[in-house]
């Protein structure tokens, strides 16, 4: 079990971490982004041996993120707008998540070995979220999770470049009228 205060000085490395990738992408140094969480470096070395490991949590804190927001969408009331929500909320991530998983990849971290897990829930909870939204009429019957999964990705690629139909593909996704 993880100490209290070494749990914060994590969330808080994790935190800047994410800031300081933003703001410097990839050439972001170790130093700077302790600086900017308060602690030492050496502290952001227990934590995260290796920059790459330090990415790999980013991204892994970023899919825990996602399913948390997905667990709080599938508790609202409206399930059309808990999918279509969630949906945009992926691609909107998804260039932000390819930079890190691209670096992690040139390291020679294979980041889909390390979250098996995280990739079965995050499959489950946009079938579950799909499957709502179908129920309640909002999404077409002859759509399953990996159309949905395809849509993504490509979603995901087109939002790299800055744009992206995403109204698009969700009016293709709502049944018709």
């Amino acid at each position: 079990m993880i100490r209290s205060d070494a749990a914060r000085n994590r969330a808080k490395v994790l935190e800047a971490a994410e800031a300081v990738l933003d703001e410097q992408g990839l050439s972001a140094r170790m130093d700077e982004i302790a600086r900017r969480a308060g602690v030492g470096v050496g502290t952001l070395y227990r934590h995260f041996a290796t920059k790459e490991a330090l990415y790999q949590a980013i991204v892994a804190a970023r899919i825990d993120q996602l399913l948390e927001e997905a667990d709080r969408l599938r508790a609202g009331a409206d399930p059309a707008a808990a999918f279509f929500t969630f949906f945009t909320r992926i691609v909107d991530g998804a260039a932000r998540q390819r930079t890190l998983t691209d670096a992690l990849r040139g390291a020679g971290i294979d980041v889909k070995a390390h979250q098996t897990e995280q990739q079965a829930a995050m499959r489950r909870a946009i079938d579950d979220l799909l499957r709502a939204a179908q129920a309640a009429g909002a999404v077409r019957e002859d759509v399953a999770l990996p159309e949905i999964l395809a849509l993504l990705r490509g979603a995901g690629l087109a939002a790299e470049t800055g744009t992206y139909p995403v109204g698009i593909v969700l009016d293709g996704l709502r049944r018709p009228a």
